[in-house]
């Protein structure tokens, strides 16, 4: 049997997405498959583009936490020349999440085998320092990675690209977004409420719960009695009053 190509990986892909798509808005369908089928038949991308784009539109009716744009140019100053007005670079896939004050932005580099020699290997490591010294994340994805990727795909049915994991995962944490998983984390919680919040261990029962170590006295979820719980030295309390311990920052 002969070997597939990148054509032909791009076909099967494109095919399985469709098939894989449960949104019943049919303009919304439209549109979203109109914008997908413009960029892999764009004879000006190379074949390794068009499949990545395919990969990040594995699932396309999701409603992500980003936007990505193909071909993205920018303009950034040169740290390599502070003295010259900056560089002008396209990035493969830009994808921007977060808000306009407070963005996240991830450069998605597609390299292919023409991208390395020293002249090229060259250029792209200073084109990465200037993205990241400009707050972009760079994420670099060679061409034998995609390859094997598209692989995975053709042999597995219900197969859920890593690459789009291991992207939305990098904006996730950079985004920090608030969900019901993490609002339980003590770092989190104290962040958003302003009080010191950790795990305490009950004198009575001896049952660990989360709660505000900002009071001596707390209520026992478990065995429902009120106690006195065990400061630590290591806590940095700045003073305390009627009960209420305010701590350093």
């Amino acid at each position: 049997m002969a070997k597939k190509t990148l054509k032909d990986y791009i076909k099967d892909l494109r095919e399985k997405i469709e098939a894989d798509y449960d949104e019943f808005d049919d303009y919304g369908r439209q549109q979203m498959f109109e914008r997908i089928d413009a960029f892999i038949t764009n004879e000006s991308r190379s074949e390794l583009e068009r499949a990545f784009y395919l990969l990040l539109n594995q699932f396309p009716g999701d409603h992500k936490n980003y936007i990505v744009r193909a071909g993205e140019k920018v303009f950034i100053p040169d740290v390599y020349d502070m003295g010259s007005p900056g560089f002008q670079y396209e990035i493969d896939f830009a994808l921007y999440g977060g808000s306009v004050n407070n963005p996240v932005k991830v450069a998605i580099e597609c390299d292919g085998f023409r991208s390395h020699g020293h002249k090229h290997s060259n250029r792209d490591r200073r084109k990465e320092v200037n993205l990241q010294a400009a707050g972009w994340i760079v994420m670099r994805f060679r061409s034998p990675e995609i390859h094997t990727e598209l692989e995975r795909f053709d042999t597995d049915d219900v197969y859920i690209s890593q690459f789009l994991q291991s992207i939305e995962n990098t904006i996730e944490q950079k985004l920090k977004i608030i969900t019901d998983a993490n609002y339980v984390q003590a770092e989190i919680r104290s962040t958003l409420t302003g009080y010191k919040w950790d795990f305490v261990t009950c004198t009575h029962c001896g049952q660990k719960q989360m709660d505000q170590l900002n009071f001596r006295i707390l209520h026992c979820r478990f065995c429902h009695r009120d106690y006195e719980r065990e400061v630590s030295p290591l806590e940095k309390i700045w003073y305390e009053k009627d009960g209420f311990i305010y701590f350093k920052e």
